[in-house]
């Protein structure tokens, strides 16, 4: 026991801990190697200590006298590259590590926290998982890429990852710098393809992270990272793998760390190419039903839908010629929908869809060449289920038959009413001037305006986005003229298309800014008196220059904006004269405790497409300012509020500067 002894430099308090640890490592059969080394360090205070190791596994200890509070120890190669540390906290630092290769390497003792004396000794071998004279061991022991833990389908271990190491990352863990909590290593291999599904609950409040690799410690072989499966106490992944051997990273989200269990099953799963040959066939303009369950596997992604991480059924769609083909799904549950040319290829993905109008439905409006193409109808979540249904309608090319294909047969519009349409069959008749110049499919709602009116029409939601276009004409002969009443992207009806329309029947066109665009909308209006609002924007007080005015939005909202979520809260408005073009500032800023104001200018006050400037907040939400070039004329300056009902008192000021 001559190891044993320890010299007088203060460090006779550390003796009770180290015989411990000597007893039971030399009991599992671990000798002891070379004499201890011993010192004292002041708080923030290091030492390295130069080792020869050969190519197998080592323990080491460190013990902190009287005054340590924290010490912690690190194994550094002959490039001073860290290549093993511990993960725990106190007067006692320990780690096993097992170098793959021989050579000099530096033992680093830091005294973290506290100062006095330190004890560090070193023995060969790697004690069980759990020794607690060895927590927190790291680099190559038990639960690392260098020893992984093999893992038994269907039997479930537990850890704690406090006692791994930090040497890997998943893309899912949220690491801000590095490698931020510590890991545990599992392994297992497969002699065939099969489904593997891994599960980690943790316990207490630990978040836990789970990742799968081909390759320990490639990160590019990543199969798939998971950290909430419901919530943070369950990770869950469930992948299809060939054949090979496969790590699993029992990991903690950010610096999390803690204890967990672990289950792996495995399931024989189809390979790609015999779902394909199994393939269902989805008849054209014909819905049909399906139910996704946890029998089913997810073999198959896409580039959109989170990847489409869930489980899936594949259809064959026939194509008989060169088509327009609308798909679309409605579920239960949050659906993708994807179509690949060739089934079992990745690359041959044509079109994706995730969300439509909301997370249950799903739509793809696409062309497609004669042919027979592969339908997904996949889950946007791992473990997604439920019942969809899946339909592919097609159409001519040329067109088909629809409601309000012409201005002769336009569906009626009756403001306030929102009616569903879509240009799937649509003919290309009429060229709205802010349209596609050619192959831009076209409906036409009639629109009657009894009396002298502010008309505005928008897109509740549609397909086609921001290329959507809406025209107002009163002949569909003349609609070539009537640029100053089309407008692209009218989303909302903060862009609706914004018109004073004298009493009579007009047209609406839904076309599409670019060729061969088409799918679904919903399209409402709104009539308001254009005597109130033209009278509203010709009394509206003058603003002088460099002059501080004060007001109270109150009332109803009649107008809106492209910036501030649509503005659609009270308004009051005021007129700025330029005479030579200008630099203008207008400055707002808000008096009332919880008022977010708004700000925008308009050439013609009562079209939301004359817009020339917006801001909602300018450094903060109680500031809004505008600042650009005008010509000569009479403007519209509005002090508004941001989204609904946001109203309050303000101060504004607007400067123009002749240039």
């Amino acid at each position: 026991m001559a190891a044993l002894a320890l010299s007088c430099t203060g460090s006779a308090g550390i003796q009770p801990r180290f015989t411990a640890v000597h007893n039971t490592l030399e009991s599992l059969g671990i000798a002891q190697l070379g004499n201890l080394s011993e010192g004292s360090l002041a708080e923030g205070g290091r030492v390295q200590i130069p080792v020869e190791l050969q190519a197998r596994c080592y323990t080491f200890v460190a013990f902190g006298g009287e005054g340590a509070r924290d010490v912690d120890l690190e194994v550094f190669d002959a490039n001073n590259a860290r290549v093993a540390g511990d993960t725990t906290h106190g007067t006692q630092a320990a780690l096993t590590w097992c170098p793959r290769a021989a050579g000099r390497y530096n033992l680093a003792l830091r005294m973290t926290a506290g100062s006095g004396s330190y004890l560090l000794g070193r023995w060969q071998g790697s004690p069980p998982a759990g020794f607690a004279g060895a927590g927190g061991a790291a680099g190559g022991g038990p639960g690392t890429c260098a020893s992984a833990i093999p893992l038994t389908p269907g039997q479930a271990v537990s850890g704690n990852t406090s006692e791994g190491s930090s040497n890997q990352s998943g893309s899912c863990v949220g690491a801000e710098e590095g490698n931020g909590a510590p890991e545990v290593v599992y392994t297992f291999t497969l002699e065939r393809r099969q489904l593997a599904t891994i599960a980690m609950e943790t316990s207490g409040n630990f978040d836990g992270t789970l990742y799968l690799r081909a390759s320990c410690e490639d990160a590019e072989t990543e199969v798939a990272c998971n950290d909430d499966d419901g919530d943070t106490s369950h990770s869950r992944i469930s992948a299809p793998l060939d054949p090979g051997t496969y790590f699993v990273f029992a990991d903690g989200f950010g610096r999390n760390r803690g204890r967990y269990s672990l289950t792996l099953q495995l399931a024989d799963v189809p390979s790609p190419a015999e779902i394909c040959q199994n393939a269902a066939a989805l008849p054209p303009n014909t819905p049909v039903t399906g139910q996704l369950s946890a029998q089913d596997h997810d073999v198959f992604h896409a580039r959109c839908g989170g990847n489409a991480r869930g489980p899936e059924r594949v259809y064959t769609l026939a194509v008989p010629r060169e088509s327009r083909v609308q798909l679309h799904s409605e579920s239960d549950f949050d659906a993708v929908i994807h179509v690949r040319r060739a089934c079992a290829d990745a690359a041959s993905e044509l079109a994706c869809n995730d969300d439509a109008e909301d997370i249950q439905h799903s739509r793809l409006n696409t062309v497609l060449q004669e042919g027979t193409y592969y339908v997904f109808a996949d889950g946007f979540h791992a473990n997604a289920q439920g019942n969809y249904t899946l339909e592919a309608d097609l159409a001519p090319m040329a067109g088909g038959s629809t409601p309000g294909d012409t201005c002769a047969d336009a569906v009626p519009l009756t403001p306030g009413t929102p009616v569903e349409g879509n240009t799937l069959q649509a003919h290309d008749d009429l060229a709205s001037p802010c349209g596609a110049p050619q192959e831009g499919y076209d409906v036409v709602y009639r629109l009657d305006v009894p009396t002298r009116s502010r008309a505005r029409v928008w897109f509740e939601q549609s397909d086609l986005g921001q290329q959507g276009t809406l025209t107002i004409v009163r002949d569909c002969t003349q609609i070539a003229a009537a640029r100053d009443r089309c407008r692209a992207g009218a989303l909302g009806e903060q862009s609706a298309l914004d018109q004073v329309l004298d009493a009579g029947t007009y047209y609406v066109v839904v076309d599409s800014a670019t060729p061969r665009a088409f799918g679904r909308f919903r399209l409402n209006a709104r009539l308001e008196d254009a005597a109130l609002v033209e009278r509203l924007c010709r009394t509206a007080p003058l603003l002088v220059s460099g002059r501080t005015v004060t007001g109270t939005t109150n009332g109803d909202d009649r107008f809106q904006a492209s910036c501030a979520g649509g503005a659609r809260s009270p308004e009051n408005l005021y007129r700025l004269r330029v005479t030579r073009p200008s630099a203008v500032r207008i400055a707002v800023e808000s008096t009332t405790q919880g008022y977010d104001p708004a700000v925008y200018i308009r050439q013609d006050c009562t079209s939301a497409s004359s817009e020339r400037a917006c801001n909602d907040d300018a450094g903060d939400t109680r500031h809004s300012l505008v600042e650009t070039t005008l010509t000569p004329g009479t403007y519209t300056v509005f002090v508004d509020g941001f989204s609904q009902n946001n109203r309050g008192s303000y101060t504004l000021t607007a400067t123009v500067t002749p240039q």
